[in-house]
């Protein structure tokens, strides 16, 4: 196994310089502070995957633009980490609703039912409301008799996701069904966000391709503008369904809301739009971010 060996500061700055990376728009001096007190080295060259390469060198790429790349894909984890979380209250409120008014459902014997479904989803959210230092009283009053307005509090992005597949199979409900075709795409973007792993990475690679997007995900960005061909590249597809899941399951104004947020995002994108004219990941992913936040925007 080949160890890369640590390397100090100024010792990456070499490193970076021999790869053909320069220090124009920021100097090695303020590289040296953004690597000790800003980001970190893995992190800030994952974006160099959008550079070319020529004879083992990186062609046009300043160490500036991968300090810019990060913060705007650090502004757009947030941003998309805030749409899941809307997308997530709408739809527990959803199916709560759908429950109550349902002369069917007691609200005791579907969380039995749900625990056979999928035992693990069961007992995972019931050891993290055990758990959570914030909901302890919570936990003492229902954790014995556990009803689904309260399961469903506290059920995670993750659980829920298999709650939904569990509660169209149980009710073949036509809302919970087109909910289900995009949830489960939505939890990618949601979990990555989540985790703050870098998204302007790998895009439109064969790293990160979709064989073959759902009849639904294709109609989806056929409404939004977004052309099938780039749907096979998987952020897009997962990206492409987490929009069209907000517009469905939120009220116009939070989506207006959200629109207005997505466009400083896009102004922020085009702050040094001139330092990636000839990256064209770049270029095109901000063309679909664009069209998805229209269409938040309209609808």
């Amino acid at each position: 196994m080949n160890y890369k060996p640590k390397l100090t500061e100024t010792e990456l700055i070499s490193h970076m310089k021999a790869k053909g990376i320069t220090f124009n728009e920021i100097n090695e001096q303020q590289a040296k502070h953004v690597l000790v007190h800003k980001n970190y080295y893995f992190k800030l060259t994952a974006y160099r995957k959008n550079f070319t390469k020529r004879n083992g060198k990186y062609q046009n790429l300043d160490f500036a633009y991968l300090v810019d790349l990060a913060s705007i894909d650090m502004q757009l984890r947030e941003y998309l980490l805030s749409l899941s979380l809307d997308i997530e209250h709408s739809i527990k409120v959803k199916i709560l609703a759908l429950i109550t008014n349902d002369s069917t459902e007691d609200g005791y014997s579907i969380i039995k039912d749900f625990k056979q479904y999928n035992e693990s989803a069961y007992k995972n959210t019931v050891k993290y409301l055990k758990n959570n230092r914030y909901m302890n009283d919570f936990y003492n009053k229902h954790h014995d008799h556990i009803s689904i307005w309260a399961l469903l509090e506290v059920m995670t992005f993750g659980a829920l996701s298999y709650f939904v597949d569990f509660y169209y199979q149980r009710t073949k409900y036509k809302s919970v069904k087109k909910i289900k075709n995009y949830f489960k795409y939505t939890k990618n973007i949601r979990n990555a966000c989540a985790h703050s792993n870098p998204l302007l990475v790998n895009l439109f690679s064969e790293k990160e391709l979709v064989p073959k997007p759902t009849a639904q995900v294709t109609t989806a960005a056929t409404l939004m503008g977004i052309p099938k061909s780039e749907l096979h590249d998987m952020k897009v597809n997962d990206l492409t369904s987490l929009f069209f899941l907000h517009s469905y399951v939120k009220d116009g104004s939070v989506g207006k809301r959200r629109a207005q947020q997505g466009n400083a995002l896009i102004k922020r994108f085009n702050r040094h739009s001139e330092w990636y004219e000839s990256v064209s990941s770049i270029k095109k992913i901000k063309k679909i971010l664009t069209k998805l936040i229209d269409y938040l925007e309209k609808h």
